[in-house]
């Protein structure tokens, strides 16, 4: 089978159910000139397939940059050319939360390279995650009591906002695909204790050199109402995390201290190829969809922040229900989430036989 016949079902998914693009319309791949994070062949090869369903298709490559809340001006000025536009480049995730003009549709793909659309990671239909996505935003909103915990030692206690004031994208300016997290849930009335293990990793906001570090043993971070009040630790791996935030939030000038948000991941079939610590970047984000994986958006007052913290296989309780069991999505078990995978054929399938393996190995 061919690159192209392989990632066939992947990209028919994104163009049809969550680009909703039709023969004759026109779209524009923004393609980044970094081979170290996108596959380099994987816009050619979508570009192939999308003129083989009569979309008039252009690909415009870029370097990526450090800082951008604006497009660059060749990408500006094709919002307005072109019906649809495609970011396989950072620079889509970096302005989701930007008002973009123009007319086009504008989608940001997290599925790096045409392995990830040769699997259901990208084939399993949109239209469902788009309202299983819907499913459980409102049942994480309303003034729910949530308490986080986590194997390394995480315990955080806080209510949701009680007014969602949804819709499709309300969180985000673009589309995503796929799409593997609700909306972030607000930390500001979180308290409790948040083990950092294994690294902290950018968030894809910005791209700062070193943006990251490795972490041996566990540092526990005391949380009051969204804020970190202090680190405890080995001193040494304590020393290294005050340095990270001091050196990020001193760069950019942000509030070093404060939790904005935080979400963990829907999709039961996003994986990551390779090893997470090898390029903790392009990790970061990639995989950050697994249910097995919660994060927190640090290091800055807006979403995503600078810096992310991880939790790994959490426990999630919302009004004393378990949502996540230790990294497993009991959510998805709930007679209300059966049903709508009922419309959908094969759904099911994808969560009762769910990815484990994203990147960290066997643990």
């Amino acid at each position: 089978m061919s690159v192209v016949s392989a990632i066939r079902a992947g990209v028919e998914n994104l163009l049809f159910n969550c680009i909703e693009a039709k023969p004759g319309d026109s779209i524009a791949i923004i393609s980044e000139d970094d081979v170290d994070y996108y596959s380099p062949s994987l816009a050619k090869n979508i570009a192939t397939l999308l003129r083989s369903y009569s979309i008039d298709t252009r690909i415009i490559s870029m370097s990526y940059v450090e800082d951008a809340t604006i497009l660059p001006q060749d990408i500006s000025d094709a919002l307005d050319d072109v019906d649809h536009m495609l970011f396989l480049a950072r620079i889509g995730d970096q302005v989701r939360f930007s008002k973009l003009a123009g007319r086009s549709k504008k989608i940001m793909c997290y599925a790096q390279d045409e392995q990830s659309f040769s699997m259901e990671f990208c084939s399993a239909d949109h239209r469902f995650f788009m309202a299983f996505k819907s499913m459980v935003d409102l049942a994480l909103w309303g003034k729910r009591k949530i308490i986080i915990t986590c194997p390394a030692g995480t315990k955080l206690e806080g209510v949701s906002p009680q007014d969602l004031d949804y819709n499709d994208i309300d969180d985000v300016t673009v589309k995503r695909f796929p799409l593997n997290v609700f909306r972030p849930i607000p930390a500001s009335t979180f308290s409790g204790v948040l083990a950092l293990s294994k690294w902290l990793c950018p968030t894809g906001s910005r791209f700062y050199q070193p943006n990251h570090i490795l972490i041996n043993g566990i540092v526990l971070a005391k949380v009051k109402n969204g804020r970190i009040i202090d680190f405890d630790g080995l001193e040494s791996e304590v020393r290294k995390v005050r340095k990270h935030y001091d050196y990020v939030s001193e760069r950019y000038d942000v509030d070093r201290d404060i939790i904005h948000s935080w979400h963990a991941g829907i999709h039961p079939q996003n994986s990551y190829f390779g090893r997470a610590v090898d390029n903790l970047a392009r990790w970061s984000g990639s995989a950050f969809g697994n249910p097995r994986y919660l994060h927190f958006h640090t290091c800055g007052n807006y979403a995503p922040g600078e810096i992310c913290i991880s939790a790994f296989d959490p426990t999630i309780s919302v009004d004393g229900v378990d949502f996540w069991r230790n990294g497993k999505f009991l959510f998805a078990e709930t007679p209300a989430a059966l049903d709508l995978m009922a419309k959908y054929p094969g759904i099911r399938e994808l969560f009762e036989k769910p990815v484990r393996e994203y990147g960290l190995g066997s643990s």
